[in-house]
């Protein structure tokens, strides 16, 4: 066993392990939107029951302001670049949902590729360790002599 080896295997261990973390972080963002939408898609629900009723607006950064609703019939959805539609609620929940499959569908292949990189990292850890065995071993037995 040579020290490039040795390095090699380190090097692809560290790399690994550095695209799971990504991974990872990609899997939260992709949660955190799915619970945003999970949100939105309740508030749609609970603006159509409203109507009359006093509600708060968020205004952000937790500032609300009372308002009554007059219009639930119509919404007004970003669809991305600067565009953005006057809808009904329902055609709001079917965009929403929509984007929900997509991010649904993200997450799949994130965890799958998790999974994949996960078990190529079981699987070089302890050729790592081995190979690592070996090269000190190896320093440290006494020369014939």
């Amino acid at each position: 066993m040579d020290q490039r080896e040795i390095q090699e295997k380190l090097a692809r261990y560290q790399i690994l392990d550095s695209r799971v973390k990504a991974l990872i972080n990609r899997r939260d963002l992709l949660l955190t939107k799915m619970l945003e939408i999970e949100t939105t898609l309740n508030s749609v629900e609970e603006v159509k029951k409203s109507k009359g009723q006093e509600i708060f607006l968020p205004l952000g950064s937790n500032v609300h302001v009372p308002g009554t609703l007059k219009k639930i019939n119509k919404m007004i959805v970003e669809l991305g670049a600067n565009i953005a539609i006057e809808t009904t609620s329902e055609k709001t929940k079917d965009i929403l949902e929509g984007r929900k499959k997509e991010l649904e569908n993200g997450l799949k292949v994130v965890e799958n590729e998790m999974m994949v990189l996960n078990n190529e990292l079981m699987r070089l850890r302890p050729e790592i360790q081995t190979l690592l065995e070996k090269a000190r071993s190896q320093t440290t037995e006494p020369e014939a002599g």
